[in-house]
């Protein structure tokens, strides 16, 4: 059965962005005022083990693991709240022989220098030299949408819970003749700015119509493109208004003051096992039932109506610099794992030798590399639809700036993530039958 997505046009946006940026400041300053990032590093069994139970000693309010280890000999970044609980943890870190360091001292004031204000320069380099909000995001994509001579064109896929379009790009070579399908999603976790910055500038390459690259014009004649820059509409916004370090969507929670829940945590494949929390204030919470929130449901409905001719699939985050594949569920390995590390590692080479800053990403399977997770789209999309070539991407850095990435590395950050995804096409397997893929097209 044809499925026929919704084309779009948007309205002209006018933001007033120093306004806007003085209100999320202040809004913003109360909420982090004496939080520190701490980081730990368990070197044994037993320390791997009292690290990890401090996730249940304090509320989430209190503290939050930005990485949480998944050995020994692993770090773990924690964010923790001000007075007494700082002293108290560290005072446990100390007592239990575990090596930690502070990495940001104040919280806020590391917010605070992310100074996203209204660019001075114009241009395609100016604009990817730092992160906007979901309003310029949009109008850049309509922008986008009538200059691309028929290469793209913008669909709506869904509605979020505050009813904000999920908007996705949709790039391709040849309208009648639809081609094996990518997609690519940015931003299911609203802090993670320069994940969808990540999106756009793919964007920005693929409909580029002056291009060079023998790669890129290879990749586009052998797959279309579907990219969602922001899957967590109001979420982002809420980062920009309210609170800079917001992980969840915004939907509400049933007998709960706590609100939302964690995108990549609600989905049906192994739903609500290790690695997601029944907590509703937890910042990994999984939702009430499987496929709860409405951008899952709208997200996943468009995936059914692709999985015959969909054959890659990538999730962009930040941060940590890997590349990661299923599963997240369980350590075991997945079927395709010999495939999934071969192409990881040209991902990793790719982003090092031709990113133009020789940034080292680590590679391997989510669980290990990490940490295990349930209910995560990568999984959903490996297990429940089949598509052998999902992956992770989490981007810079290593933890120095974390989640709050300066607008100066915005721009190195988003070109070798670049090359990574161009490798990642580059080194896919195909093969698929095309009479299916008649009955399967996005175009309308």
């Amino acid at each position: 059965m044809r499925e026929s997505w919704v084309s779009i046009s948007l309205p002209t946006v006018i933001i007033v962005t120093v306004v806007l940026l003085l209100k999320c400041n202040n809004s913003m300053e109360v909420y982090h005022h004496g939080h520190k990032v701490v980081r730990v590093t368990p070197k044994t069994k037993k320390q791997l083990g009292f690290s990890l139970s401090l996730r249940h000693q304090f509320t989430n309010k209190n503290l939050e693991f930005w990485r949480i280890p998944s050995r020994k000999g692993a770090v773990a970044d924690i964010s923790i709240a001000p007075r007494n609980i700082y002293d108290n943890i560290t005072q446990q870190l100390l007592t239990q022989d575990v090596k930690f360091k502070v990495r940001k001292s104040q919280l806020e004031s590391v917010i605070d220098e992310q100074d996203f204000k209204a660019d001075r320069k114009s241009g395609t380099h100016a604009w990817f030299e730092r992160c906007h909000t979901l309003e310029q995001i949009f109008s850049w994509l309509q922008k986008k949408a009538t200059q691309c001579k028929g290469r793209c064109q913008l669909l709506s896929i869904g509605k979020s819970f505050q009813e904000r379009r999920l908007y996705a790009m949709k790039v391709q070579t040849n309208r009648q003749a639809p081609k094996p399908l990518v997609f690519i999603t940015c931003g299911i976790h609203a802090r993670e700015w320069v994940s969808p910055a990540t999106c756009m500038y793919l964007i920005e390459q693929l409909i580029a119509d002056d291009s060079n690259d023998v790669a890129l014009e290879r990749i586009i004649n052998k797959v279309d493109f579907l990219i969602l820059p922001v899957f967590n509409p109001d979420g982002y916004i809420y980062t920009w208004e309210k609170d800079r370090m917001w992980r969840k969507n915004r939907g509400v929670n049933p007998n709960s003051d706590c609100v939302g829940t964690d995108l990549n945590r609600n989905w049906s494949f192994h739903w609500g096992e290790t690695g997601a929390s029944s907590d509703p204030c937890s910042p990994a919470y999984r939702g009430r039932a499987a496929m709860s929130e409405v951008e899952v449901q709208s997200v996943a409905k468009f995936l059914e109506s692709q999985r015959d001719r969909l054959v890659g699939y990538l999730d962009i985050h930040s941060y940590g610099q890997m590349i990661l594949f299923p599963w997240g569920y369980t350590r075991d390995p997945a079927d395709d794992q010999k495939e999934l590390i071969r192409v990881a590692k040209a991902m990793a080479k790719a982003i090092k030798t031709k990113g133009g800053y020789h940034t080292n990403y680590t590679f391997g399977q989510a669980s290990r590399t990490v940490y295990i997770e349930s209910g995560t789209t990568k999984d959903y999309v490996y297990g429940h639809l089949n598509v052998k070539y999902v992956f992770s991407l989490e981007l810079r850095d290593l933890g120095k700036y974390g989640f709050i990435l300066p607008s100066r590395l915005v721009e190195p950050t988003v070109k070798e993530a670049f090359e990574g995804i161009k490798a990642m096409v580059m080194n896919m397997k195909l093969k698929i039958d095309f009479r299916l893929m008649q009955n399967q097209s996005i175009y309308s």
